[in-house]
């Protein structure tokens, strides 16, 4: 039997941040992991020798004195990882069936309107408002500007306000609307739910700069593991939770093989509907419980990792977003019509700067469509589900090659995932690609807090307020800061 200040489930980022934080602090603490290595959405795996990352695609805002790069010196992480800036003129395309151009969204505030303006020159005043409009959200956040905790801005109209009819409204060019909006599958934008904020912090971070990580996102979460294990903690690989478990309050987690493990405090890094089902009836909220049943879940994806020839396919610097028409908010897809999107990137390796060994293809994919095999496991789902697989890459593949003639000559081999596959390797609810669905309309209701109502128990990761690196990684603050109190979390990240 052990016993810890503090024991996390789930050695995802937001888990795995969160032991960083505390063991700094001198917290005895463990982290609980059910799979052979850390990192959940952040790993990386190896193909035919070349290197996909899970679901982490790159980062942003890691320029000097911004505000990923701040937490990254604060977490001790900066110089210990591999990245390459991308491209400053275009570090995302976006582009149209029918339209030739490629439409770049550029990196810098001032560089970003004039590289679009070129193309909309008459729009120049407005993309100008857009970057301030953004701007100004994201000053709203403390923990992002890092201006002071007591000067909070009051004004918070902006989580009522709709991201699909602020972009949409903001020209009468219709097309520049949906460029503007041609980076939503970075967090599943859907027009009915997705608020301005989430718009707003995801794309004006990028836009002052983005980057890769050289050889895979898997170095993340082993470097933040190195600290955690510098700092006296603990990290358990191949063992499940299956039991939170105590006397009116949370008092231990049972693992598997049967052993308990006791603590002060308890970290979830896991999605909260799934973590509230490993809770003991006996310290369960019923009423809380059904409220975070009721949330719905943001889209999957499905995805294609594929191992090209050598030297047959360039080295691309960007992502390319390519949609069927000149709409970019497209969760609510036509089964029929699928795909009417996807994402393509060319991850970085340290073997050349010229060719890339791999690409990866991401387009949304509804729960809906793999259900059936909702009670099967990674490798063990059958042929029917494997044809299914097939015969949607394949459809992918059709329409990739009407923007990249010929690319099947120049594939090795390819591999794919669903929803589900995502779900098993990740334990996220569904397979969502961002966790809970945020909603401009019922803001208070989709956003968790990092205190629960079972006591001792709190959430971390991307379905608090925010999915990705930076999301996660103010996430991870968050909930540590009611542990060791706002204002001296904050100072000490502002300060590093």
């Amino acid at each position: 039997m052990s016993n810890y200040d503090i024991v996390i489930i789930g050695a995802g980022l937001g888990g795995l941040l969160c032991a960083n934080i505390l063991a700094k602090e001198g917290m005895s603490v463990c982290v609980i992991e059910k799979n052979k290595k850390p990192g959940g959405s952040i790993q990386s795996f190896v193909k035919d020798k070349a290197i996909f990352n899970t679901g982490l695609n790159y980062t942003e805002g890691l320029g000097d004195g911004e505000v990923l790069n701040r937490y990254f010196k604060y977490f001790n992480i900066l110089d210990k990882i591999k990245i390459k800036q991308m491209d400053v003129d275009g570090f995302e395309r976006i582009s149209f069936e029918g339209d030739i151009t490629e439409y770049p969204i550029a990196q810098g505030y001032d560089n970003f309107v004039e590289k679009l303006s070129a193309h909309f020159p008459a729009e120049r005043n407005k993309l100008k408002m857009y970057i301030q409009k953004m701007r100004t959200v994201c000053n709203s956040f403390p923990f992002y500007t890092f201006s002071n905790l007591d000067e909070i801005n009051s004004k918070t109209d902006f989580f009522n306000l709709s991201a699909h009819d602020y972009v949409s409204n903001l020209t009468s060019n219709p097309k520049l609307n949906n460029i503007l909006a041609g980076m939503s599958s970075l967090y599943a934008g859907d027009k009915e739910n997705t608020p301005m904020y989430v718009h707003s912090l995801i794309n004006y971070t990028f836009i002052g700069s983005a980057w890769r990580f050289v050889d895979g996102g898997s170095q993340l979460a082993a470097r933040i593991s190195d600290e955690i294990k510098k700092h006296g903690g603990d990290i358990l690989l191949n063992q499940e939770v299956v039991q939170i478990g105590g006397n009116k309050q949370a008092d231990f987690v049972e693992l598997k093989n049967g052993e308990k493990i006791f603590a002060k405090q308890f970290i979830s890094n896991v999605h909260p509907k799934i973590t509230l089902n490993l809770v003991n009836k006996n310290i369960s909220k019923a009423a809380f419980k059904a409220r975070i049943d009721s949330l719905d879940n943001s889209i999957g994806m499905f995805s294609m990792y594929i191992v090209l020839n050598e030297n047959q396919f360039p080295y691309l610097n960007y992502n390319h977003h390519h949609f069927n028409a000149v709409n970019t908010w497209t969760t609510d897809y036509n089964e029929k019509e699928w795909p009417e999107h996807y994402m393509l990137y060319t991850p970085p390796n340290s073997q050349s700067e010229k060719w890339a060994n791999a690409l990866i293809i991401i387009t949304y994919m509804k729960y809906d469509e793999v259900k059936k095999w909702a009670h099967t496991f990674v490798e063990q789902r059958g042929d029917e589900y494997l044809d299914f697989k097939r015969r949607k890459a394949e459809k992918l593949l059709d329409f990739v090659e009407k923007k990249f003639p010929q690319l099947r000559t120049k594939i090795r081999s390819y591999y794919s995932s669903t929803p589900l596959t995502y779900r098993d390797y990740t334990n996220t609810h569904e397979g969502s690609a961002y966790g809970i669905i945020k909603k401009f309309h019922d803001p208070i209701s989709t956003i968790i807090k990092p205190k629960t109502r079972i006591r001792n128990l709190y959430f971390t990761g991307q379905n608090l307020n925010m999915h990705g690196v930076l999301g996660v990684s103010i996430g991870a603050a968050l909930t540590c800061a009611e542990l060791v109190g706002s204002q001296y979390l904050f100072n000490k990240i502002k300060n590093s």
